[in-house]
């Protein structure tokens, strides 16, 4: 059941990473997927013109944003004790130093990794901006 759990967590973490936001005429947020053509809007409520539709298409930065995401989130599941308790219930001492060690490694790297190739996108949850 956690593997289910941290599964659909991490699948959630992907997809979101794809997701991008505007607002439409009418000054409403509008949320949507970022495909090869352009936003893909998840209410069909409005349509993007061609020419702003091709700001919003997939890009290689989403792809590496998405495998950082999940890096990410699988070092914060990894330094839960009672997460690396369920499938590891005794480790070995490499084991253990390798379980203490890894998420702060991946945490710092994807850190850097971040600040160095920032997204653009706004996906859900995240503020939209002047441009």
């Amino acid at each position: 059941m956690t593997a289910g759990l941290i599964a659909l967590c991490g699948l959630s973490c992907i997809l979101l990473s794809f997701t991008d936001s505007f607002k439409d005429k009418k000054g409403d947020i509008c949320y949507g997927f970022a495909t090869v053509h352009g936003l893909w809007v998840i209410d069909g409520s409005t349509a993007l013109p061609p020419e702003d539709a091709a700001k919003y298409r997939l890009k290689f930065i989403d792809f590496v944003h998405s495998f950082m995401s999940i890096l990410v989130f699988a070092a914060v599941a990894l330094f839960d004790q009672n997460v690396v308790n369920c499938f590891y219930p005794r480790p070995s001492d490499k084991a253990e130093e390798l379980l203490t060690a890894l998420p702060v490694g991946i945490g710092v790297i994807c850190s850097m990794l971040f600040v160095v190739f920032p997204t653009r996108r706004h996906g859900i949850g995240f503020p939209l901006t002047v441009n």
